[in-house]
């Protein structure tokens, strides 16, 4: 008997946390913390800070009004530098039931599995591989796309005919052809199974707006494709997804003030964008040896905190998700939200949040 009260009160702490009603900065609420950990003495990418299982705060959480038909899926929330507990960027809006994918980063079927996991039948429903039909991609560097084989090819395994339109920017068409030519094998096996190639088609379309246009359109939602910059790419999209009840835009990877984001995002309820500390920027193991130096790179591909915040202030934007974080320190004083604080700081005033796989908003 005492066993058995010990168990349901055992399941009772683990609802209440995974529930969200304890706070999301309760690190006694996070599970990850109970993950096999030893502390790392050499200073890599491969054992940043961010990704120690004692520096996860909490638990995925679903944030999205339950009355809304539209709802922001997080992915993979991750960055180039390997994360286990982060997958790479990708992300979904999920519309009356129906998803629209934006980027396919390392790990998306496990992305989006483990999302299905967290949260239930609903978004098992939703996720469904015969509605994952359409890809909006941000811009074409592999951290973005490496998924996209994965994406396109697994099905086969399933013997599932699904029909996929990818849309992004110059160069997808050539990126989809040469995936298919390089995993023919696969292809020429499901043939030889059974499989009728004409029921699952990937179709890339290149988006060569001048400035910004609608991408795409259906009863759900409409689409609108804004010209970026990331450094010297040129060729890279920010999206803003217009429903019946909802604004949400994504931003991808950013760079120096953009005023076409700033457009993109108007009256935003939503942004789900990146940044990169400003404050510890001298931690960052890429962009060079200075101070200097790494700021002189690396903000040439990504938002500061303080470009980030005018960019929302000035676009009005309701609530921030952040994704794709780049939160550099030292490991004594690493901060889970360290860069939530940064953009507060630089004046942004509504709602934000670190986000992390799994969580809905």
């Amino acid at each position: 008997m005492i066993f058995l009260l010990l168990v349901l009160s055992l399941q009772g702490m683990g609802s209440d946390c995974s529930s969200g009603r304890n706070a999301g900065s309760d690190q006694s609420c996070s599970y990850y913390n109970n993950d096999p950990f030893r502390k790392p003495q050499y200073k890599t990418p491969l054992a940043l800070p961010d990704s120690w299982p004692i520096n996860i705060l909490r638990n995925p959480m679903d944030r999205s009004p339950k009355t809304s038909k539209t709802r922001v899926v997080m992915l993979g929330t991750g960055m180039p530098s390997p994360n286990p507990y982060r997958s790479g960027p990708s992300h979904a809006l999920v519309v009356d039931g129906f998803p629209y994918l934006i980027d396919a980063g390392e790990g998306v079927w496990r992305s989006i599995s483990k999302a299905v996991l967290i949260n239930g039948d609903k978004l098992n429903q939703a996720f469904s591989p015969r509605k994952l039909n359409v890809l909006f991609i941000t811009h074409l560097h592999q951290d973005h796309t490496v998924g996209l084989p994965s994406l396109v090819l697994n099905p086969l395994n399933w013997i599932y005919g699904i029909r996929q339109d990818i849309f992004g920017p110059v160069g997808t068409k050539d990126m989809l052809k040469y995936i298919n030519l390089a995993w023919l094998v696969d292809t020429d096996a499901a043939i030889s199974d059974g499989f009728d190639p004409e029921d699952s088609r990937a179709t890339a379309y290149d988006i060569d707006f001048e400035e910004d246009g609608i991408v795409y359109e259906d009863k759900r939602v409409k689409v609108e494709a804004f010209r970026t910059r990331h450094a010297s790419l040129e060729n890279t999209f920010a999206y803003r997804f217009t429903t019946s009840d909802r604004i949400v835009v994504f931003t991808g990877d950013g760079g120096p003030y953009n005023a076409n984001i700033v457009r993109a995002s108007r009256n935003a309820d939503i942004l789900v964008t990146e940044t990169v500390t400003e404050d510890n920027i001298q931690y960052a193991p890429w962009g060079g040896r200075s101070i200097e130096d790494k700021k002189s790179t690396i903000f040439q591909f990504h938002f500061t905190p303080k470009i980030l915040a005018r960019i929302a202030k000035e676009a009005k934007v309701k609530t921030i998700v952040l994704s794709h974080e780049q939160n550099y320190n030292q490991d004594q004083e690493y901060d889970a939200l360290g860069l939530v604080n940064e953009v507060r700081s630089a004046g942004f005033e509504g709602d934000i949040f670190s986000a992390m796989d799994g969580d809905i908003y």
